[in-house]
């Protein structure tokens, strides 16, 4: 990995920055597209919640992703994100290859594609990469003071209608002016560094100052803060990722800084300031936060591209005493192995597994993954009938402001803008903690409740939420349930027979369109209207739909934990003892530190007759009990009832016909 191309060695550059490309070429699924686009058309308040004088610190970003929709939908929106992925990396390439070569460049692609690849999506953050990426290029390979004012304040001040990261423009010439500084101490030139230092002070300053060029002046400032200090409600990755097992980043997280301490501990040159401050600050949060994965790689690849060479160099010359001649081999088996990991990583990416595996919503390809929100519920939500007052959740808010702008939300996934305690309130609600309901009820006086049932806490939710006898279920497709006040002045809604047969034809056909896909494997993806309804169904105590629901989520994809607990206690719902037992157990192996896993099989064990399962079960539920009080408080919400108490009555889906062959 020296710093001196071999051969061909472009091509490695070339593949790393391909695969970059390709973990960018996937269906939107992020619920934030639907705020951006609804911003962008207007850039007014959208929910009832905030004041009229909110401030939007995306409202540029809105309005560009507005009219890219307009030229060209989801597609175009996906072919800017990877142009912008693509000019990030190539700037840092630019940035790094003082420090290493094509090989080494070609590594740190791979990695950082490997770290991101469960946060990308169609996002401001994408903005945030580039900005950080132009300017470290402009600040290291500019030496004008004229063409760098000229370029970064223009540059800053677009960034700062663009996004809210827009502070990291002044952080970085600033780091830059203390390096500057720092390098006059035993130079032989110290007022021409000086000179230098001085002026990346007074850029940083110049950059701080443009940053006021913003409609809303010192309050976009302010919005900033209080997005870092509030930052619920939180959406990552996916809709349903709780759902699944997902694969750990945080190992891969150890390697990349392992390998980093690795170049700390063998670069004998003096360490650049900027890349080191970067990479560490990267560090620390990445490490805090895996959400923050796409930040960390782009501040520490230049880092990253140092520490593979410096590694490299050290493992080389140590071996050349004993590999002798042979020792010129190294670099082209290096090249061979990097061939080879591009190879298994292309694979599962462009085969879709790697969605399926990582509980992604998106696929591979170009669209959108529009049946996650309430696409086919405008039959209920634009009857003239439908209340004024509604209570949504913030997986819906964006989409419900983008299809009704004419009508405010109730919440979404802004950050900075919702009470604390609020969202607390809905979280326990949903859980079914009466005085958040009443607290709730009281102060807004809903009339309808929106809820995606993908939210880990939904089933639950409806279940109670109908339990209290003054709700009515409107609306169910899968991954939307609408529940409206039992009111006279509902009932053309909650008597619209046209609409409940839309929702549910609406999931048979996504049952019969995933039973047909699932014999060509990955290509199926993850069906969001089968995991929503299977846990409602569940909910519902209508465990025959919920067993069909979950054993064709398996067929499809046998390693999600949630699926096989579902079926597990579906079966025990059914009085299927002993199949139960082994579906559950099943569930514990694969996810041993679940607690719900452990206290559902131990109730299996007890139903089958397996006393000493049945023991060892419990001295289990024990122990994580006390490890996690928390999530067994949860968990013995969500549990089923036992056995002996099958025979109430299924509750509150009566009016609505559930397909006989789902």
């Amino acid at each position: 990995m020296s710093k001196k191309p071999f051969g061909a060695s472009a091509i490695f550059i070339v593949l790393g920055l391909l695969f970059i490309a390709v973990i960018g070429f996937r269906t939107i699924s992020t619920p934030e597209i639907w705020t951006h686009l609804a911003q962008g058309r207007t850039n007014a308040p959208i929910s009832v919640l905030e004041a009229d004088s909110a401030v939007n610190t995306t409202h540029l970003y809105d309005k560009a992703t507005y009219a890219l929709w307009n030229i060209g939908g989801a597609p175009l929106l996906i072919t800017m994100n990877i142009i912008g992925l693509l000019a990030t990396f190539l700037l840092l390439i630019q940035v790094s290859k003082k420090w290493g070569g094509s090989l080494s460049q070609g590594f740190a692609l791979l990695i950082c594609g490997h770290l991101m690849f469960q946060s990308l999506d169609v996002d401001p953050d994408t903005v945030m990469l580039l900005g950080i990426a132009l300017f470290l290029y402009l600040l290291s390979t500019i030496k004008s003071p004229a063409i760098l004012f000229g370029a970064l304040i223009p540059l800053q001040i677009l960034w700062t209608n663009l996004d809210g990261s827009f502070l990291y423009g002044p952080i970085l010439a600033g780091l830059t002016a203390f390096q500057a500084a720092q390098a006059q101490k035993g130079s032989g030139r110290k007022s021409k560094q000086t000179a230098q230092a001085g002026t990346y002070g007074i850029l940083a300053a110049a950059l701080a100052v443009a940053t006021l060029a913003n409609p809303y002046m010192f309050k976009l400032h302010a919005q900033v803060l209080a997005n870092i200090q509030s930052p619920l409600p939180v959406y990552w990755s996916s809709l349903f990722l709780e759902y699944f097992q997902v694969p750990p980043l945080k190992p891969l997280i150890l390697f990349t800084l392992v390998l980093g301490a690795g170049g700390l501990i063998t670069l004998k040159k003096r360490l650049p300031i900027v890349l080191t401050t970067l990479a560490i600050f990267g560090a620390f949060l990445v490490w805090t936060s895996p959400q923050t994965s796409p930040l960390f790689a782009v501040l520490a690849f230049p880092f990253i591209v140092l520490s593979l060479t410096s590694i490299s160099e050290y493992v080389h010359d140590s071996l050349k005493n004993v590999l002798g001649d042979q020792a010129k081999l190294l670099s082209p088996a290096t090249g061979v192995i990097f061939a080879l990991l591009i190879v298994f990583s292309f694979i599962p990416v462009t085969s879709n597994c790697a969605y399926v595996k990582s509980g992604s919503a998106s696929n591979f390809g170009l669209g959108i993954q529009e049946e996650l929100f309430p696409s086919g519920a405008e039959e209920i939500l634009n009857h003239p009938a439908f209340p004024e007052k509604f209570i949504n959740m913030p997986a819906d808010g964006g989409y419900l402001a983008w299809k009704n702008p004419e009508r405010k939300i109730f919440l979404d996934y802004r950050s900075g803008r919702y009470d604390k305690e609020l969202l607390k309130e809905i979280n326990s609600m949903m859980l079914g903690n009466r005085k958040a309901y009443d607290s709730i009820y009281e102060t807004y006086r809903p009339e309808a409740i929106i809820i995606n049932t993908l939210s880990a806490s939904s089933a639950q939710g409806i279940s109670t939420l109908l339990a209290r006898q003054v709700w009515k279920l409107a609306y169910f497709d899968g991954t939307t349930a609408i529940l409206l006040m039992d009111k006279e002045k509902f009932a053309p809604l909650l008597n619209n027979a046209k609409a409940q047969a839309q929702g549910l034809a609406q999931l048979e056909a996504a049952r019969v369109a995933y039973a047909a896909k699932i014999t060509k494997g990955c290509r199926a993806g993850n069906p969001g209207e089968l995991i929503g309804s299977g846990k409602v169904f569940l909910a519902f105590n209508r465990p025959a739909e919920s067993k069909a629901i979950f054993a064709l989520l398996l067929q499809g994809n046998s390693s999600i934990p949630a699926a096989w607990i579902g079926l597990g206690n579906s079966q025990l719902l059914l009085k299927e003892f002993e199949p139960a037992m082994k579906t559950l157990k099943t569930a514990t192996e694969m996810s041993p530190h679940s607690l719900l896993a452990w206290a559902s099989y131990a109730t299996a064990c007890k139903y089958a007759g397996n006393s000493e399962a049945f023991e060892e079960a419990v001295e289990k539920v024990k122990h994580l009990a006390e490890k996690n009080k928390a999530e067994a408080e949860k968990a013995a919400k969500e549990l089923p009832e036992v056995p002996e108490e099958l025979k109430k009555e299924k509750q509150a889906v009566e009016d609505m016909t559930v397909p006989a062959n789902i």
